[in-house]
């Protein structure tokens, strides 16, 4: 009989990809370094590149991952380029330390920084993975010098598309703008070109001919890291999908403009830049398309109506916005609405001033609990959290979110074994809330997130990344909490208590149905 031999191997790879895909687990025989709480420090610290995936071993998307993983860890050996895995369900702290919401997470280590990892961008097959690890070893600065270098300069500041970083000969400072541009290789365009009369470190704009000078007088990284972080903003920018993650990292307040075509952000333009320059580094203004986007004004507390001013005070979760139309008299408007830039400067000097009043977003306090599960709303949020007494670990979810519809009955009967004992549940409050109708001074990357806050340390939550079953939650409130409560050993009391009740009630129908045949046989 003959084979095709081709077919054969095709085969072989499709068998080998779905056995692989049973586990997220990379084969201790791969090139795939496991790494521990204990190890990962020094390990990163002793090897220039590392790719580290933060996973678990339930996770589906970490499974699919996994063959390609291994693959590219091969390929990537004999370059010194290290791929490495991190079993969160076990290195509960470190994956805490690291950040970690949600799995497979990914993320470079560079140049043996270990506080300092950029998160992976690339794709997550093995061809994508090693393409884009090659590419972070290779030198991250472009050099310009020659006959030729200031007509290159000036073709890149025109090609870029994103802020070019200059260094042109600052004393003492090379070894440290190869770490930033090492970091930052993806985000933007780092260049050395010694020009006459000029050694500083600048940045280039987009469609910006005056360069923003480093005036500081430390070149250390972190000093850079915080220049880099404001200047390399526009003065007034865009916010999608891609900028997002920038703007909410940078921690200062954001200042939104929701536009309703590109001529009207337009017309707006010089208005926001001047703004944006005289406001540099205390508050970032952006432009939102509202054809696009314009759902995201209900998550700042403000009806879709466009155009549209609103100022979110990121550490401190609040939000301000011009006062709006109530709905009728928004239904008998007859023309566009109009934003009237006095009114927009005022209210941006009133939110310096702390005269403007924000704009809360909460359900009523409940009168009645309905559920052994406590609801929290906004009004409350901080109140039952902070409660110094409990250990009180919150469940924040959106309604429509499958996980957490599958998450609930679960979360009801953890709630119910604390309820069950006088003592645990004057010491475990089992919470939710509905992040989407509250407002919750609390990062939230995804639904369920889920915190402990334990009692005495309320500044310190606890986010839960494990199994969501009954047992796991039990151990990790026992082991997070401050009070230590034991919920397994009230669990086997509570089925014990359960089973015994059970069994007294078919005694009881015994001796009910006994006595009835006795008056049966009596009759």
């Amino acid at each position: 009989m003959l084979v095709n031999i081709k077919s054969l191997f095709t085969l072989a790879a499709a068998t080998a990809l779905v056995r692989g895909q049973e586990q997220a687990t990379a084969p201790e025989d791969s090139a795939v370094v496991r790494l521990t709480t204990d190890t990962f420090e020094d390990f990163v610290k002793t090897h220039p590149l590392v790719l580290a995936e933060f996973y678990a071993p339930w996770c589906g998307h970490c499974k699919t991952l996994a063959p390609h993983y291994v693959e590219a860890a091969a390929a990537l050996e004999s370059k010194n380029i290290s791929l490495a895995q991190i079993d969160c369900t076990v290195e509960h702290d470190l994956c805490m330390e690291q950040g970690i919401r949600g799995y497979p997470t990914l993320k470079v280590f560079k140049s043996n920084q270990f506080e300092s990892p950029a998160e992976y961008q690339g794709g997550r097959t093995a061809d994508a993975i090693i393409s884009y690890m090659v590419k972070q070893s290779l030198s991250p600065v472009t050099v310009l010098e020659g006959e030729d270098a200031a007509a290159d300069f000036k073709d890149l500041l025109e090609e870029s598309g994103q802020p070019v970083i200059v260094d042109s000969g600052v004393e003492g400072a090379n070894a440290t703008f190869y770490e930033l541009a090492d970091l930052f290789r993806d985000d933007f365009t780092f260049v050395q070109y010694a020009q006459e009369g000029k050694g500083n470190l600048a940045i280039y704009l987009p469609k910006s001919d005056d360069p923003i000078v480093y005036d500081g007088k430390q070149t250390t990284l972190a000093d850079l890291l915080e220049w880099l972080s404001v200047e390399t903003k526009p003065y007034f920018g865009e916010i999608s999908g891609e900028t997002y993650q920038s703007y909410m990292a940078s921690g200062l307040p954001l200042a939104y403009f929701f536009y309703s075509s590109p001529e009207e952000r337009s017309t707006y333009e010089e208005f926001f830049t001047k703004l944006g320059k005289e406001h540099r580094g205390k508050l970032n203004f952006v432009g939102l398309d509202a054809s696009l986007y314009g759902k995201h004004a209900e998550n700042l507390n403000m009806k879709e109506q466009f155009p549209l001013f609103v100022i979110h005070d990121l550490g401190k979760n609040l939000k301000y916005g011009l006062p709006q139309l109530s709905e009728e008299e928004f239904e008998k408007l007859e023309k566009s609405l109009e934003l009237k830039t006095k009114d927009v400067a005022k209210f941006v000097k009133d939110f310096f001033a702390g005269k403007l009043e924000a704009v809360v977003k909460s359900e009523e306090i409940p009168e009645v609990q309905e559920s052994s599960v406590f609801k929290i709303v906004g009004k409350n949020h901080d109140e039952i959290i902070n409660d110094a007494e409990k250990d009180v670990l919150v469940k924040y979810y959106a309604p429509w979110c499958g996980h957490c519809k599958r998450l609930a009955p679960i979360f009801e009967e953890l709630a119910e074994v604390y309820a069950f004992d006088s003592d645990a549940k004057d010491k475990v409050l089992i919470a939710d809330v509905d992040a989407t109708l509250n407002d919750v001074n609390v990062e939230i990357e995804g639904y369920p997130t889920l915190y402990l806050y334990p009692a005495g340390n309320k500044s310190v939550p606890v986010v839960y990344q494990g199994a969501r079953t009954i047992e796991s939650f039990l151990e990790f409130i026992e082991e997070n909490g401050s009070n230590g409560v034991n919920g397994a050993e009230i669990l086997k009391r509570k089925a014990a208590e359960q089973e015994a009740a059970i069994e007294d009630g078919d005694a009881e129908e015994e001796e009910v149905v006994e006595e009835a045949e006795v008056e049966h046989d009596e009759l």
